[in-house]
């Protein structure tokens, strides 16, 4: 656990025994199973690391070593590498200033990368999210590059990077494909455990792309999709494509279906089926028509098609008529343009009062 202070194996075995008791040559050889000219030379770089002093031992010529309290002896060199690290992180700044200052006057080219083969694509898409600093935005849908179980991470069921990330204190903002979510294992397993983990998920169908952002500064897409994984991918420097993308994760997000409101499963009072007039109703709700239109076409009321659109809302459990869709594609409820074709025609202009229910 001290290899990070710069302690090697060796050194650390050596400390760890002064510090249980043993404190001459002789009881560090018996204790190490060492030398004693190898005992000497650690002995010897712990002292000039600070961490162990030397005094006389009982009898003549002896020599007696003891360590330094460890709060005391490891504070200098945890507050030397955190000095390092914060150098080290002032200069990839200074770099990145410098990047961002010529990237401007870069080919085009340069502003993004092809990566090719399925490996690539694995170790490229690990290297985005360890690289963010803040937050990793995503769109998941299949194919999938690395389905592979034994990649998982055995404790969280989670690919290593993400879960690595997530302790680190990186937030995850995971768009999910309804097709994706189609195995209840994967619910179970890896998607579960990021939200355990603080992971922000929503659901939505159809999403055009996969898509993975490290912060604002790169973005992986796919390029190419074989029919079952992904063959290729562009990663996206700074740019105005890069800005465009963080913008359309965006959208998709304002629009997506919490997670939570998703797994809620079948909401209370919803049949195994929608009424015809149900049915009828989510058809033209897909067309975009206004809802003056769509009543005519359902041959009702404005103020009838309302409350046949809240009940229906309320049936579903749906706020929002986003979350209708959601809710009624998740039952399989919507049928696309049939019940649009199956309404009746609109109804004569008259002198604008409301037909009657019915009519």
């Amino acid at each position: 656990m001290l290899d990070a202070l710069g302690l090697d194996l060796v050194q650390q075995q050596t400390y760890e025994a002064l510090v249980d008791g043993a404190v001459t040559v002789g009881e560090l050889r018996s204790t190490l199973g060492m030398s004693a000219p190898k005992v000497r030379e650690t002995l010897g770089a712990l002292e000039e690391l600070g961490l162990v002093g030397r005094y006389p031992g009982e009898r003549r010529g002896e020599q007696r070593y003891l360590p330094v309290a460890p709060e005391i002896a490891f504070e200098s060199l945890l507050l030397a590498r955190e000095e390092a690290i914060h150098r080290t992180r002032r200069h990839v700044q200074l770099l990145a200033t410098r990047f961002r200052t010529n990237a401007a006057g870069r080919d085009p080219v340069d502003l993004v990368e092809i990566v090719t083969g399925r490996a690539a694509v694995i170790r490229q898409v690990d290297q985005l999210q360890r690289s963010a600093r803040h937050e990793i935005r995503g769109i998941d849908r299949p194919p999938y590059a690395n389905s592979d179980p034994d990649q998982l991470d055995p404790k969280t069921g989670m690919m290593p990077a993400q879960a690595h990330m997530m302790r680190q204190g990186i937030g995850y903002r995971v768009i999910y494909d309804t097709a994706g979510l189609a195995s209840h294992q994967r619910l179970d397993a890896d998607i579960g455990a990021c939200a355990e983990l603080g992971e922000d998920a929503r659901v939505m169908a159809d999403t055009p792309t996969k898509l993975m952002v490290a912060d604002d500064r790169t973005a992986l897409i796919p390029l190419r999709a074989a029919p079952h994984e992904m063959a290729s991918s562009v990663v996206v420097h700074p740019s105005g494509l890069l800005d465009a993308l963080c913008d359309f994760f965006e959208v998709l997000w304002g629009r997506a279906l919490p997670l939570s409101e998703y797994l809620g499963g079948k909401p209370q009072g919803a049949a195994d089926a929608p009424t015809n007039d149900e049915s009828r109703l989510l058809a033209l709700l897909m067309t975009g028509m206004t809802d003056q239109v769509m009543a005519r076409q359902l041959g009702i009321s404005y103020r009838t098609f309302q409350r046949r659109l809240s009940s229906l809302m309320g049936r579903l459990g749906a706020s929002t008529r986003f979350q209708l869709g959601m809710r009624a594609a998740s039952l399989g409820w919507v049928s696309g343009s049939a019940g649009a074709q199956q309404a009746p025609e609109p109804a004569a202009e008259g002198d604008g009062t409301e037909r009657p229910e019915g009519a």
